[in-house]
């Protein structure tokens, strides 16, 4: 029914592919989408979306597609996602997501066009290190503003 919030409670286990692109969906990603097994694929992208990445994520075992583009996330990229085996296709670009990008299995096959435009993250495909002498990106760019010169004349 239309303007009537509902709980889901249970959800299909059969279900394999969710496209929920350019919808303007706004809010943090449910943790309970980790709970659908037979993902394969799962694309959440062209929205609103707001807050972390559900580490639950990780339990997506039969995940090939994730496609969290061009939302607002924030904060780092689970470090669980680095066991997904079957994960072919990955796409996080244009969120606000920072540290280190996991490494390991398939993680390690993804170029850089899957991180871009997130300018708090580093480490490999990135040429953005995470070392200690590496100087972080800023996040804001900060403009210098300089008064105009004419005012030094008043004082003499």
């Amino acid at each position: 029914m239309k303007g009537v919030e509902i709980e889901l409670e249970r959800i299909l286990n059969i279900l394999t592919t969710i496209d929920m692109s350019s919808n303007k969906f706004v809010g943090k990603i449910p943790e309970i989408v980790g709970k659908i097994t037979s993902l394969h694929v799962l694309n959440f992208s062209h929205n609103k979306l707001t807050g972390q990445i559900p580490s639950s994520f990780g339990d997506l075992a039969a995940l090939e597609s994730l496609d969290l583009s061009s939302n607002k996330l924030v904060g780092e990229i689970p470090m669980q996602l680095a066991s997904l085996n079957f994960l072919a296709a990955l796409n996080l670009s244009e969120n606000q997501l920072v540290g280190q990008i996991p490494q390991g299995k398939q993680f390690n096959t993804f170029l850089n066009d899957s991180y871009e435009d997130n300018l708090g993250l580093c480490g490999f495909p990135l040429s953005k290190g995470c070392g200690p002498n590496e100087p972080p990106e800023p996040l804001f760019f900060m403009k210098k503003v300089i008064p105009p010169l004419d005012w030094i004349g008043s004082w003499y």
